[in-house]
């Protein structure tokens, strides 16, 4: 179980470290103290577990993790914090545990037993189709539809859901994005925004707006997407515009 630390308190990682490394059922990848820091840790690492303070010194650690949702991961999410009033939020956001300090080393092995359990139940996916070009399975209903990357516009993350637009519209999917997006960077998808991959060979044109973005206009369905600032910069660096 990778595990990430997002504490801002020196005291309060050093006895966190020392606690986990004691029950000894998780891996520390790493540590940051602040908002930032954490959203690109998150990024790099993809760890499966997140220790979250509430409080950090550039940010909310309740809003972190609507971050790290939106970008469509879904580690599992333990609160750990001196402020009690954000405890229903967190568990909207699908925490496992929200752990008040100063909390004892049994709290911690609850709340990392809720962890395995959990994980123990989650539903294993079996890759069992072999194909030079990758499937994207895509929930309808109680149906599995079975895509091919030139079937898909783009795939957008929102609030921890993975979606595919068709022709047929919006699918949902059960896998993260960054995995997605490493299934079909071959098939010349490109990331435009932290929460979009978009399909360049079902792209249109490219309109320039304000602070140097583009809008993305697709060929055959009514609708566009804008890109992020990087996101433009990177897509005119990766087409030589």
């Amino acid at each position: 179980m990778r595990t990430l630390i997002v504490e801002d308190e020196p005291f309060a990682v050093q006895r966190l470290r020392r606690m986990l490394l004691q029950d000894g059922r998780v891996e520390i990848v790493g540590e940051v103290g602040t908002y930032q820091e954490a959203v690109e840790s998150v990024q790099e690492l993809k760890p499966d577990l997140i220790f979250l303070d509430i409080r950090l010194p550039d940010g909310s650690g309740v809003d972190l993790a609507k971050e790290v949702l939106s970008l469509g991961l879904k580690p599992y999410m333990i609160f750990t914090t001196a402020y009690g009033e954000y405890a229903l939020e967190a568990f909207r956001l699908s925490a496992v545990d929200y752990l008040l300090k100063p909390f004892a080393e049994e709290d911690l092995k609850r709340a990392l037993d809720k962890v395995f359990e959990k994980k123990s139940n989650a539903p294993q996916v079996i890759n069992f189709i072999k194909s030079e070009r990758p499937i994207i399975p895509a929930r309808i209903g109680n149906k599995v539809l079975f895509l091919s990357p030139d079937e898909i516009y783009y795939v957008q993350a929102e609030i921890g859901e993975v979606s595919v637009r068709t022709k047929d519209g919006l699918l949902p999917l059960g896998k993260k994005l960054y995995e997605v997006e490493e299934q079909l960077r071959p098939y010349n998808f490109f990331r435009v925004h932290r929460s979009y991959l978009v399909n360049l060979n079902k792209v249109k044109e490219l309109k320039s707006v304000e602070q140097s973005k583009y809008v993305v206009v697709f060929k055959d369905i009514n609708e566009t997407l804008k890109t992020s600032r990087e996101g433009a910069k990177a897509l005119r660096n990766y087409l030589n515009l």
